[in-house]
């Protein structure tokens, strides 16, 4: 069973519940981030026993010949696709475990120069979305801010989510309130979230105002109810 407080992002509470005002999750659409000004980002040194794996030192350049973005793209497809199928047709014990083996190689993949695109870096920041620890979270918002600084305007959004799921693993507020909890079945509410953020700094990074995200929560929680009464719950 999940904990009671699992954190979700709204693509992810989509995923599960399908139904969110009335429309299926695979026809939600996230709004459009702006693009940042390129950064160069020097070597990522994360340590932490307790994560699996641990991030060592990373450093996000030029790839190899032997590039591997057609594998880091069907790691993400994997990825996306266990969590695919309602509620209670998912066996997260399983799912966490799958987890673990897909950050390792994508760590394995990063570590040996083979991967390098905007597009490799947006996938990798969605693996690591999903890891075990702090470390992980915060090296997703990494891996979100260098593919955004190669134009992948998708990113921005995941790079706001990674970074909110950072702090919160830490106890802090998430700053772009990206992020969803539900202390009991159906009962979604934002979590708790930083209110001296703008909706102007969240639109820099394609997140919907505050206002929009506080009855979204609603949504979701109408969704999840709706859901359950048509499998008999």
């Amino acid at each position: 069973m999940r904990p009671a407080l699992t954190l979700l992002s709204l693509v992810t509470a989509l995923a599960l519940f399908g139904v969110v005002g009335g429309a299926r999750a695979g026809g939600a659409q996230a709004p459009t981030p702006v693009t940042s000004a390129p950064v160069t980002l020097p070597p990522i040194t994360l340590s932490s026993p307790e994560c699996r794996p641990d991030i060592g030192t990373v450093t996000l350049g030029s790839a190899k010949p032997d590039a591997a973005s057609a594998r880091m793209a069907q790691i993400f497809a994997e990825d996306q696709a266990a969590r695919q199928g309602g509620p209670g047709n998912i066996d997260w014990n399983r799912v966490a475990q799958e987890d673990e083996r897909r950050r390792e190689e994508v760590l394995g993949l990063l570590k040996a120069g083979r991967l390098a695109r905007g597009q490799d870096f947006y996938h990798a920041a969605l693996v690591f979305q999903h890891g075990d620890c702090s470390d992980h979270y915060f090296f997703a918002s990494q891996l979100a801010r260098a593919a955004l600084a190669r134009s992948v305007t998708q990113a921005g959004w995941l790079y706001a989510a990674t970074f909110d799921r950072w702090q919160l693993s830490q106890g802090q507020p998430q700053k772009y309130g990206t992020q969803f909890v539900a202390p009991e079945p159906c009962a979604f509410r934002l979590a708790k979230y930083d209110p001296d953020t703008t909706d102007a700094e969240r639109s820099r990074y394609g997140v919907p105002p505050l206002a929009a995200a506080l009855a979204q929560a609603e949504e979701l929680s109408a969704g999840c109810r709706a859901n359950r009464k048509g499998q008999n719950f």
